[in-house]
């Protein structure tokens, strides 16, 4: 068969004419199909690593379809676990508990794509080589596992050793304080925290309390300097005294609650009867009462004047009572007492001391001592039912 070409058409094999307008319309469909077949190729592909992450973080990592939906959007798994599983595995060997992982997986999903021996083994060794048990590790990075995305050399360590050395507190408290507030081995102490506690000693506060709260909520050392210089002069405008250890509680309060949420807590405490003199009592002398929920509030000022029968401007007067837990504490030694007052062994309880003596102060002395009227039954059934 012979082929001829000519400016209008192409002759093809078995006599077909094709224009070449027509071919180039081919070409561009030929082209578009193939396209379209590589973004199916690589749709399907997705749609495979989607299912398989949200499948692996079921079945591997524990959790539930709603969780395992919502963290697969943060990371995206190849279709293959080796590379996850060497991660799980290390957290297991260094005795992480199944619940443990998962809280780790649920905050953190992009650590399932480190390189366990590279990554983090270098940081579990820093933090063993400081003393700090596993124990306290799987506590701590389940709860706050942001600073395995650190680097060690440039930010964990010299972090951790400035923190440590303005502290002079150990180690191992230094990682405990570090699980409420990650700018410990995060952020640059100096820079964030050195002017804050340096404008806490010009106003007087000791260093023995700075320190101690440095390690206990060292968050409120991290607000900006402006703000955090405004509320110290709230506080001193209060009439706290900055030698006392309330003046930094207040600091504490202050700097976590809103004014809406403020005028809203005060007007609770007013519709059960506080004056303004009442809160300021109150506020002085347990400034972490402004830090209980509404609903709180009324459970516990509702039990301790309208059950135990206490004025409410006694509760003002005593307000480290609001403190305590209802179902834990409250309710339960208040039942045993009233046993004990229905007996005729106790008077009325005019005092709030029976909720500040440990749990066994308490024992031994409205509980052991009354075998025959099955106290300890009593006080274990109000506890586990008010839990």
């Amino acid at each position: 068969m012979s082929y001829s070409f000519c400016k209008k058409q192409i002759c093809c094999r078995f006599g077909t004419m094709i224009s070449p307008s027509y071919s180039k319309g081919l070409r561009f469909l030929q082209t578009h199909s193939l396209i379209s077949l590589a973004l199916r190729y690589v749709s399907s592909i997705a749609r495979n690593d989607e299912s398989f992450t949200v499948s692996y973080l079921i079945n591997s990592c524990g959790l539930s379809p709603e969780s395992a939906l919502s963290v697969s959007k943060k990371v995206q798994l190849k279709n293959n676990p080796t590379q996850p599983d060497s991660v799980l595995n290390f957290f297991k060997n260094h005795g992480f508990s199944k619940t443990q992982i998962r809280k780790i997986v649920e905050r953190m999903p992009r650590l399932l794509l480190y390189k366990a021996e590279k990554t983090l083994l270098p940081k579990f060794q820093f933090f063993y080589s400081r003393g700090i048990p596993s124990s306290d590790l799987s506590v701590v990075l389940s709860s706050n596992p942001a600073v395995l995305r650190y680097n060690l050399d440039n930010c964990i360590i010299p972090y951790f050793n400035s923190y440590k050395d303005f502290t002079r507190r150990d180690y191992s408290e230094i990682f405990l304080a570090y699980k409420d507030c990650s700018a410990i081995l995060t952020r640059n102490f100096q820079s964030i925290v050195a002017p804050n506690v340096a404008l806490l000693r010009q106003h007087g506060v000791p260093d023995s309390n700075i320190m101690t709260e440095l390690v206990r909520n060292p968050i409120k050392f991290t607000l900006n300097h402006d703000k955090f210089r405004t509320t110290v002069e709230e506080v001193e405008k209060l009439g706290f005294n900055p030698l006392k250890g309330h003046f930094l509680a207040a600091l504490q309060v202050l700097m976590q609650i809103s004014k809406s949420k403020w005028e809203r807590k005060l007007n609770v405490f007013k519709e059960w009867g506080w004056s303004d003199e009442d809160f300021d009592i109150a506020f002085e002398k347990f400034p972490k009462c402004m830090t209980l929920s509404e609903h709180n509030i009324i459970k516990k000022m509702n039990f301790f004047v309208n059950t135990m029968d206490w004025e409410s401007s006694f509760v003002a007067r005593h307000p480290s009572a609001l403190g305590y837990s209802l179902g834990k504490r409250i309710i339960p030694r208040y039942s045993v007492l009233q046993v004990l007052l229905s007996k005729g062994f106790i008077k009325k309880l005019t005092s709030e001391k029976f909720l500040i003596i440990s749990e066994k102060d308490f024992l031994a002395s409205f509980v052991t001592p009354y075998e025959d009227l099955h106290l300890l039954k009593l006080y274990k059934e109000k506890m586990s039912l008010e839990n």
